[in-house]
């Protein structure tokens, strides 16, 4: 099974994957949480404490609310992602990963359809107009190169105190700990992104999703008939994923179920359609980890182009003459053009008001996308424990089949006592509602289940 994700916000890629809010923090800094924190699991090795962990909430993150989207079941089909990229009156322009059919969920698809964006505005735009990008993702920033390139005025408008949006590298234990998009996918074949790391200078590392520990064989022989029938769907654009498992599966199957469809698009089966397993073009080249840093990346898109942090656009007003937006305080930035490349989790609470409304077409696309949800935990400890030579290290918790069941080995990647565990779906969902020290606690039970 290949794990394709926001080229680093899903596993595939990004967003992934999606980032979010993070905990940063060692053990001893945990002791001062609530008191009603779950015991661990009597039994097992020896555990060590990590000696430092990083943690994502992406779900909270007030400029995501999610990870990054997903296809759910819907009369529009794959359609919707071209309705929600199509620009409304020639001056409100859409990006962003939920836009870009040909890559959802990665960070080629934001480039792409950032790029895409500018690409429209300079069919009708005069030189030197001025355009207002809103975000600073590989979406805003690839817009916002293209056009200042082409010679228009620009100004880029984020809410958080850096640039990145979902792609977001901090550093654990001396190496780059992504807490958004992880891997380029497919970055041979003339992929933007790989483009950008080789302008960028920076290393690529393969990885390999085949070196697997752990993985229970019966569990995903159990799949096979059903992800048949999934795949001969006769309305895969209405008909779920889940629609087309047993109303009471077993653990088995739904540990099996999690790692093929929630661990790969941050949803549920039965939230996700099945012509999600089709979406996209297909790559070639594998995937690769970035040794120096996503972030890296980042900076080279960006280049010298000045980005307004902090600063947060609450209203949009637009009609034929041009844009205003409002910025939360009240100051408005008027611009012939404003694009949009807010995640689909922010649009579809209603962040942004757009006055007129958006059209029905538009709102109805962004109302059918589904916001997934893929958080991850950072763990460094003083020394390994687990399996050195996997690249991947599988988990099947009989009690709660899919909990802390994907992980990724540092010390394969990287070199590092590392350990990268990640949630999807509804356990993400759940672990956000945990402090750090809960979530943690859960993690070591789940690894004294591993390695008892």
């Amino acid at each position: 099974m290949t794990k394709r994700a926001l080229d680093g916000l899903s596993r595939r890629g990004l967003l992934a994957a999606a980032v979010g809010s993070v905990a940063v923090g060692s053990v001893a800094a945990l002791t001062g949480c609530a008191t009603t924190e779950p015991r661990s699991r009597a039994g097992g090795r020896d555990i060590p404490d990590p000696v430092s962990f990083l943690r994502t909430s992406w779900s909270t993150d007030p400029f995501a609310l999610c990870s990054y989207s997903f296809l759910a079941p819907s009369p529009l089909g794959v359609d919707v992602r071209t309705r929600l990229a199509a620009s409304v009156g020639g001056r409100l322009h859409f990006a962003g990963e939920a836009t870009a059919a040909e890559a959802p969920a990665t960070t080629t698809g934001a480039l792409i359809s950032g790029r895409r964006a500018a690409r429209d505005i300079l069919r009708s735009a005069r030189p030197g107009q001025s355009v207002a990008v809103v975000g600073a993702g590989f979406a805003g920033l690839g817009c916002a190169r293209a056009l200042t390139d082409a010679g228009m005025r620009v100004t880029v408008l984020e809410g958080r105190d850096r640039t990145g949006g979902r792609v977001w590298t901090e550093r654990i234990a001396g190496v780059p700990a992504e807490m958004g998009a992880s891997w380029i996918h497919d970055w041979r074949g003339g992929n933007p992104v790989s483009q950008i790391l080789k302008q960028s200078g920076g290393r690529s590392s393969p990885f390999d999703y085949d070196s697997v520990a752990g993985e229970d064989r019966a569990a995903m022989t159990e799949l096979k008939p059903y992800a048949r029938k999934v795949n001969d769907a006769d309305d895969p654009d209405t008909t779920s994923i889940g629609d087309l498992l047993p109303d009471k599966p077993s653990a088995a199957l739904r540990w099996a179920a999690n790692e093929t469809y929630t661990q790969e698009y941050a949803a549920e089966p039965d939230q996700l359609a099945v012509s999600a397993l089709e979406e996209g073009t297909a790559g070639s080249g594998g995937d690769v980890l970035l040794p120096d840093g996503y972030d890296k990346l980042i900076a080279e898109v960006q280049g010298d182009i000045k980005v307004r942090t902090g600063a947060t656009v609450t209203a949009v007003r637009h009609d034929s003459t041009g844009t205003t937006l409002t910025l939360d305080g009240g100051e408005e930035i008027e611009a012939d053009h404003s694009v949009i490349t807010v995640p689909i989790g922010v649009l579809k609470a209603g962040r942004i008001a757009f006055h007129p409304a958006l059209p029905d077409e538009k709102q109805e696309a962004i109302d059918a996308l589904g916001a997934g949800l893929l958080d991850k935990l950072w763990l460094e400890f003083d020394e390994v424990f687990w399996d050195r030579d996997a690249g991947v290290i599988e988990w099947f918790d009989h009690d709660d089949p899919g909990l802390w069941a994907y992980w990724i080995n540092g010390q394969k990647a990287f070199g590092k006592p590392v350990l990268l565990g990640f949630n999807a779906g509804a356990y993400a969902h759940r672990l956000a509602k945990h402090t750090d020290q809960q979530a943690v606690t859960s993690a070591l039970d789940a690894l004294r289940g591993m390695y008892p």
